[in-house]
This record gives structure tokens, sequence and C-alpha cells, in this order.
């Protein structure tokens, strides 16, 4: 009975595990899904900084409530321009485009390295990282 219990326990773990991972991913690689942390007040924001150039406004955005996402470890004011053009290129629907230079940020498409360091479905990522969203809410 104890085994019977443990291994049910086990299963519903698994499962539970598998769909909390779905439903906070669902919107990853969809241009035009709404992240978790999306709010209208919090997308204007976004937009402004992106159609400024505001790199401060935007990690300051993306660092708020102690979010420490990965996308600010690896966009930099330097590199801002370009992950701005990727946002662009993703609203306008050229998908190609925005991946390329998601990639030549080292912000590629899929679930994360196969090494286990990523968020992705559970180590099963493809080895490109995360995929571009449209309000930019990465949480690795």
């Amino acid at each position: 009975m104890k085994k019977i219990t443990i291994l049910g326990l086990l299963a519903l773990m698994v499962v539970g595990m598998f769909f909390s991972t779905s439903l906070v991913s669902a919107y990853r690689g969809d241009y035009t899904a709404k992240g978790p942390d999306y709010t209208e007040e919090r997308h204007e924001a976004m937009e402004t900084a992106f159609e400024s150039l505001d790199y401060a406004t935007w990690r300051e955005l993306m660092t708020a409530n102690g979010r420490n996402p990965r996308v600010v470890e690896v966009v930099t004011e330097s590199n801002f321009e370009t992950f701005v053009r990727a946002h662009e290129a993703g609203q306008n629907g050229d998908t190609e485009t925005a991946s390329a230079l998601r990639a030549e940020l080292g912000l590629n498409k899929g679930n994360g390295p196969r090494d286990g360091t990523g968020h992705g479905k559970m180590g099963q990522g493809n080895g490109q990282g995360m995929q571009y969203n449209k309000h930019i809410n990465l949480d690795n």
C-alpha cells in the first residue's frame, strides 16, 4: 500500500510539473501571446522604451519586483538596439529575422541548453535557448 501511495504521488508530481511547465511556457515563441507579467501599463511602458531605445527603462521593467530573467544578463546597453530590432521583426510577423537577431544575441529559440542548465522541458530542449516573446517576458 505504501509503494502504491508513493508511486501515485510521484506520478501526480510528474504530471503537475509537466502541466505547470506547459502553462508557463505557453507564451514563449508565440509573438502574439501575452506573457505572465503582462499588463496594459507595462506593455505601454515597454513599447515606449523600445521606441526610444531606452535601455535603462527596459531593464528596470524587466527586473521589477525582484525578477532577474536571463535576458537582462544577455541584453546589454550596447546590444539593446539589436534586441529592439528583433522585437519589431517579431511584432511584424518576420519570425525568421527575429530568431536570427535573437540568435546573434545569444537568445536562441527552443528550450535552452541541453546541459541541464535551462528551464525548458525538463532538460529535453533542442539546445537553442528561449524563443522571443512579444512582451519580452523571458524568465530564464
